[in-house]
């Protein structure tokens, strides 16, 4: 593993984090100013721990992450609620409530990525020092650290207290990564750094050897390929390769999950199919970068017979979403940010069509509102380059 985590290392050293400063200063004078404006935000605010949940029924352990899905609803049909039911699509604000973990999570997730994305602007160590503080907070501090796993996530009371899908909600912590490698690149975190990456080498074995992280595994739609992209970016943050290269091996399977013409049928099925669609391109996408910096092109990756390539699918997806009376499965009124542009931006970088390149600009003229949680993509000048298999 220490071999490992030197490789790691070194590539983080060969990125430079003031290409990262150009691409924000690319954004123009009011997106710096917004950017800066939020970190101000969240410098007055305190950093969150998972022992700050209020009390509730629920009899787990205070360090243990615990939410309801969002889908999640009190019975209607019995005077106390239980047990709760699911309905796909609706969601419930009570989910988000203090009662439960999942607001201040996204939150710290959130204030680490703005105030990294701040300092790396700005250069001022406070941005930094406060990301830095609610990293230990949340994450490495004993008396106040969350568990490493996603056991007791999507619960559904009086039915069970934690469900394998509940892993979906810590998605986030692939793009909180990129923000923890800038950082470190940076010049900070170094003495955090080591515990951080203890505390996701915990993670990624309770999601490859626990029963609920091998049920949520082997399913085959989003939640899918949302285990490859989080497992494989937690073993490229710990360094290791020979675990990593196994999922890479294997991610053919993953492609099954799209239909011969780039359809992706699971997602379709849902009330809100496009927006599941770039949920589940959008993971497919970081199984593509943790590839691309191992020297592999999963972006162009064959489809077996009866199937669907990534291509097909990002084409399918640019072809139908850019015109509302080709989209014809189940939506939702949208709420769709600047993540689908980033994601197409992408998708156009690598397969340089012209269909991909004018879907984009489609959505650019959109004036899309920016993520809840920031991402590395507002800083595409400094991302690696992917590779293509025209290289």
């Amino acid at each position: 593993m220490e071999g490992g985590r030197d490789q790691v290392a070194q590539r983080r050293r060969r990125q430079d984090p003031g290409r990262v400063r150009a691409g924000l200063l690319g954004g123009g004078t009011q997106v710096r100013r917004q950017l800066v404006t939020r970190a101000d935000e969240f410098l007055a605010g305190r950093p969150y721990s998972i022992l700050d949940r209020e009390p509730s029924d629920w009899a787990g352990d205070a360090h243990d992450y615990y939410s309801v899905g969002n889908y999640s609803w009190p019975n209607p049909e019995t005077a106390d609620g239980l047990p709760y039911i699911r309905v796909d699509g609706r969601r419930n604000p009570d989910a988000w409530s203090d009662r439960y973990d999942k607001r201040r999570f996204r939150q710290t997730a959130a204030a680490v990525n703005t105030l990294v994305q701040a300092h790396v602007l700005t250069g001022e160590a406070r941005y930094a020092d406060a990301a830095v503080a609610r990293l230990e907070r949340w994450f490495l501090d004993p008396a106040t650290a969350m568990r490493p796993n996603f056991a007791h996530a999507a619960a559904l009371p009086g039915r069970h207290d934690g469900a394998a899908i509940g892993q979906i909600e810590a998605t986030l912590l692939t793009d909180l990564l990129d923000h923890v490698d800038l950082l470190v690149r940076a010049g900070r975190f170094a003495e955090g750094l080591p515990l951080l990456q203890d505390w996701f080498a915990e993670l990624a074995n309770w999601m490859r050897s626990s029963e609920l992280g091998r049920q949520e595994e082997l399913m085959t739609n989003n939640h899918g390929v949302w285990w490859d992209a989080q497992v494989l970016r937690y073993l490229q943050f710990v360094g290791d390769r020979t675990a990593l290269t196994e999922i890479l091996d294997r991610f053919g399977i993953r492609l099954r999950h799209i239909a011969t013409g780039g359809s992706l049928p699971r997602e379709l099925a849902r009330p809100d199919s496009l927006l599941y669609t770039i949920y589940c391109l959008r993971a497919f996408a970081v199984c593509c970068r943790v590839a691309a910096a191992e020297g592999r092109d999963l972006w162009n990756a064959p489809a077996e017979p009866g199937y669907g390539s990534l291509r097909d699918a990002f084409h399918f997806w640019a072809g139908h979403a850019n015109d509302d009376r080709r989209w014809i499965w189940p939506r939702q009124p949208s709420d769709l940010d600047r993540t689908a542009l980033w994601l197409a931006d992408e998708a156009a970088a690598v397969y340089q069509t012209p269909g991909l390149k004018a879907f984009a600009e489609t959505l650019r003229r959109q004036d899309l509102p920016d993520p809840e949680i920031p991402a590395t993509a507002a800083m595409e000048p400094a991302m690696e380059h992917i590779p293509t298999g025209k290289e």
